[in-house]
């Protein structure tokens, strides 16, 4: 029996096909955002001044000066972004009103 090179050749590049065929190449995951974590309910709005800009609040975790909250309605919309100032007296603080527009009673969550 006769072997031509060109049927070895072949032979050759389909076997080495398969074997690359074999071999997938490994895919990294895409990364995984871990989700941000659910606002924390601190306290309510006791007292809001529009005028002078800033909201008293009712907290039962004083928190840090210069830390921002939010206020959330009682559907669980967020009103308004408060930095806390430097006012504090257990167990009220004061927060500059940032941005929105917090009303009395609303929830404030870090």
């Amino acid at each position: 029996m006769k072997q031509h090179p060109q049927s070895i050749l072949l032979a050759a590049i389909c076997l080495g096909l398969t074997a690359c065929a074999s071999h997938r190449l490994a895919v990294a995951p895409f990364p995984v955002k871990a989700p941000a974590p659910a606002p924390v309910a601190i306290g309510k709005v006791s007292l809001v001044n529009t005028d002078a800009g800033f909201a008293l609040i009712q907290t039962t975790a004083m928190p840090v000066i210069g830390t921002t909250l939010q206020t959330r309605s009682a559907d669980g919309k967020q009103t308004a972004y408060l930095k806390v100032s430097a006012g504090e007296k257990p167990p009220f603080v004061v927060a500059d009103i940032i941005k929105g527009k917090p009303q009395v009673g609303e929830v404030v969550t870090k």
